[in-house]
C-alpha cells in the first residue's frame, strides 16, 4: 500500500473547480480547504500508481501548486532496490 499527502493551492478565485477535480481522482480523500489551499491524502488503486495519480493532480487546470507533504510505502510493496543497495 502507498499513500501520499499533498498540499494544493489553487488559482485565486478557483478553489471550488479544482477541489470538483481533485475529489474526482480515483484514491483521493480532501481534509482540510482553507485560504485557497487543499490537503489531502491520495492511496493507491488497483492500475495506477501514485506518480501517475500525482501528475494527473498537479495537471489540472487552476492547480497552481501541489507540493509533497507525506508519503508511506509498506514493506510489502515496497519500491524496487537500487543498483547500489543491491552490491
Amino acid at each position: 500500500m502507498n499513500i501520499f499527502s499533498l498540499v494544493i493551492r489553487a488559482v485565486p478565485g478557483q478553489l471550488d473547480t479544482v477541489k470538483a477535480a481533485v475529489a474526482a481522482v480515483p484514491g483521493v480523500e480532501i481534509h482540510v480547504e482553507h485560504e485557497g489551499k487543499l490537503i489531502i491524502t491520495v492511496e493507491d488503486v488497483p492500475g495506477v500508481r501514485c506518480t501517475e495519480m500525482l501528475t494527473r493532480i498537479q495537471n489540472i487546470p487552476n492547480v497552481a501548486s501541489a507540493t509533497l507533504a507525506y508519503e508511506y510505502c509498506d514493506e510489502e510493496n515496497a519500491p524496487p532496490k537500487t543498483l547500489k543497495q543491491e552490491q
